[in-house]
């Protein structure tokens, strides 16, 4: 298993690479962090730390708007059974969004994602829920006003994404400690009642998948420089992340996939010439550059001649057994399909797009041949692997 000592200095040794690029005061910047708690491994750690793992992930607080009020007009036991449902019904959202709750303390819980195994869609995933238990909150207000006639029943959600400790301490299974948790925490405490106020460390993950509504920086107590925070409105239909991975602001050279970008480039080329479908597979460990390969693959074919149009889709865990599943995903993005349309809206877009995906010329039955192809697309004919 890899040590803490072993990542850092990895992770050191990465950036030293990149200096000539990025410059010295970025790379200094970056690096700063890093051989602080390189060097107090170095004199010796705590006993109780060894346990320890700093890792970078997304922490979620949810709490209960107006449960205060709300405790006041019910007996104990009908408080207790509303707010348990409730953490039930979130705890159960958070886990099928591949998170995992840690603490809960009255009316609130505490979730990390990317805690367990890191994934590059933690940032994304750790929002969908967000706002998935903002529509929970919904739903059980809704409830309790029907239920109970008390109105104001909601709840707020707040996210940041940083490095924190995991284990250790007491309660070494669901111990988390750092600066990220305090912010993550004041993003829930100043979010409105129904809102998602997430900080821009993790809009900087998502960005372009959500509209946001950006909010005045606020004070964070022991972070120097107030934070800017985004109100999380809604999900971009079938949206991509935008822009490249890395430090915001500055501009980098792909570098070390030539000879993979040309592959692609040679299939685009084949598949155009023989008019017929080429499969290609890009395969790495998370943060070996895919993403950034093809995002330069797909800026290299939106120049070609003739125009290209582009069909995107995600295979999602939560996805996993529904049929057709990742079809299903890629014509919703092409054509602009949310997943709160109604079967007649759907099937509005979808039509629109498919007359608009047909050449001027082609039969009326094109759309139905172009969907046959997408659909019987058969894995074993597709030997390119990158």
């Amino acid at each position: 298993m890899t040590t803490e000592q072993q990542q850092l200095d990895a992770a050191i040794a990465a950036l030293e690479s990149q200096r000539n690029l990025l410059g010295s005061a970025v790379v200094d910047l970056a690096l700063g962090g890093l051989l602080a708690r390189r060097a107090a491994l170095a004199a010796g750690a705590p006993a109780e730390a060894t346990d320890q793992a700093l890792k970078l992930v997304t922490v979620l607080f949810l709490d209960v708007a107006g449960s205060t009020q709300f405790s006041q007009y019910l007996d104990p036991e009908d408080t207790g059974a509303v707010m348990d449902a409730l953490l039930a019904a979130c705890t159960g959202i958070v886990a099928a969004h591949q998170g995992k709750v840690l603490q809960y303390a009255g009316d609130s819980l505490l979730a990390v994602f990317g805690a367990e195994l890191a994934q590059e869609n933690d940032a994304e995933r750790a929002v969908r829920a967000g706002l998935a238990l903002l529509a929970e909150g919904a739903r059980h207000g809704q409830s309790v006003q029907a239920r109970y006639g008390h109105t104001g029943f909601n709840v707020r959600v707040g996210l940041h994404t940083g490095g924190v400790l995991l284990g250790g301490g007491v309660d070494a299974e669901n111990s988390i400690r750092g600066i990220t948790v305090n912010i993550a925490a004041r993003m829930e405490q100043t979010a409105p009642a129904g809102a998602l106020r997430i900080s821009h460390d993790t809009f900087a993950h998502v960005r372009g998948m959500f509209d946001v509504e950006p909010q005045a920086p606020m004070d964070v107590k022991g972070v120097d420089a107030p934070i800017t925070t985004y109100l999380v409105l809604r999900p971009r239909p079938r949206a991509f992340r935008t822009g490249a991975r890395g430090i915001e602001g500055v501009t980098t050279l792909m570098i070390g996939r030539d000879a993979e970008l040309e592959r692609l480039q040679q299939a685009f080329t084949q598949a155009q010439h023989e008019s017929r479908l080429v499969w290609v597979t890009v395969a790495a460990e998370a943060g070996m550059g895919k993403s950034r390969l093809l995002h330069e693959f797909q800026a290299w074919a939106e120049q070609q001649p003739g125009g290209v149009e582009l069909f995107q889709g995600r295979a999602h865990p939560q996805t996993r057994h529904q049929p057709y599943g990742l079809l299903r995903d890629v014509l919703a993005w092409r054509f602009q399909i949310a997943d709160g349309d109604s079967m007649a809206a759907a099937k509005q877009h979808f039509e629109a797009g498919m007359a608009v995906s047909r050449q001027p010329d082609a039969a009326p039955d094109a759309a139905a041949h172009l969907l046959g192809h997408l659909i019987g697309l058969d894995y074993a004919d597709s030997p390119h692997v990158i």
